[in-house]
């Protein structure tokens, strides 16, 4: 933070102050545990009715390569609708409703035409059009002949009942552990197939819009990848055309425990033992840092040499200790029993 000098606080020449440790303090404490998320690392998981499909292969053989054919997936988007209100002629804002907008989900326009079929399946299943008009005569011109003469089906009269979509579930994850985003009662309002063209030579891609009726929220770790999927992975993930090949990186585990996050932490209430063991620990490190410094230390003053750098940060200062002696103070954790110093 910036400062102006004065007779307490100089800048010095060939130091400069800066507090380079925030950042670091912010994002990679407690395992990267408030650092932003990837985009990329993210699943989604689109579970069909089997008795919506004309090509069961969709939901039987294929439901996984589906999933992979994501190229990117909006998050569920929300526009919440106020009023503003008279009391007393002090304005009063009011919520009246919510909407959910529509989400955009783009597709690898794979050469297997995959899916090309997923969509066609869609359609067939809502519309009659696209049977119709394979059969003979459905769209010559009969605007003047007598309504028996038509005996095709059009638009939505084809008598489907069920959702085709039963869900779409959108996976985000970080540090082994997702969050979902399930959409309710999911219906394609607008689809695209790419454009072709002769000049370009980039891979194409479909676009699918959805609007759906409601979100739900869940959380998880992420399941070993050759397992089958259990209410703690995510549906489809690691399974097809994955690499299982175990990673050489290995990460730090606290004593085992799980790193913090929703998981492993839901409120101090429901992990008081946990909180209060770090708590300990935290102040054991504080208590006994006064042993760490030079031996001829002013006695009841912590004092950090020039080059050193202590707790709060700063070089060359000295600070108020309580303890005279370099007794080291132990606090015991929960469940252990106190046996003195």
């Amino acid at each position: 933070m910036a400062f102006v000098p004065n007779a307490f606080l100089t800048e010095p020449e060939n130091i400069t102050l800066r507090s380079y440790q925030h950042a670091s303090r912010t994002f990679v404490d407690d395992q990267f545990r408030l650092a932003p998320k990837f985009g990329f690392n993210f699943h989604v998981s689109f579970v069909l009715n089997r008795a919506a499909l004309t090509n069961v292969d969709l939901a039987e053989r294929y439901k996984n390569e589906i999933n992979l054919m994501v190229k990117s997936v909006d998050l569920p988007k929300y526009l919440i609708k106020q009023d503003t209100l008279n009391q007393y002629n002090r304005k009063k804002n009011v919520q009246v409703t919510h909407t959910y907008n529509p989400i955009t989900v783009a597709f690898h326009d794979d050469n297997m035409s995959l899916i090309t079929n997923l969509w066609e399946n869609y359609y067939r299943y809502y519309f009659a059009d696209p049977s119709s008009a394979t059969a003979p005569g459905a769209y010559n011109r009969t605007a003047t002949r007598k309504f028996d003469f038509i005996n095709s089906n059009y638009g939505l009269d084809n008598g489907s009942t069920l959702p085709f979509f039963e869900s779409i579930t959108i996976y985000q994850m970080a540090r082994h552990e997702w969050v979902s985003y399930t959409l309710q009662n999911p219906l394609i309002t607008e689809f695209s197939h790419p454009k072709v063209k002769y000049a370009e030579s980039t891979v194409t891609e479909h676009q699918m819009i959805l609007a759906y009726e409601a979100v739900s929220y869940d959380y998880g770790e992420v399941g070993t990848p050759n397992a089958e999927a259990t209410a703690g992975a995510p549906v489809g993930f690691g399974k097809d055309h994955y690499d299982q090949v175990p990673s050489p990186l290995v990460g730090v585990q606290d004593n085992g425990k799980l790193n913090p996050s929703l998981l492993s932490m839901n409120g101090i209430t429901a992990n008081a033992g946990s909180f209060l063991n770090n708590l300990v620990e935290t102040i054991n490190g504080y208590q006994n840092t006064g042993n760490n410094f030079a031996s001829n230390a002013t006695p009841g003053i912590l004092t950090a040499p020039l080059g050193t750098q202590t707790v709060g940060g700063l070089q060359g200062f000295s600070f108020p200790n309580s303890a005279v002696n370099s007794t080291t103070v132990k606090a015991n954790p929960i469940g252990t029993i106190n046996t003195g110093r």
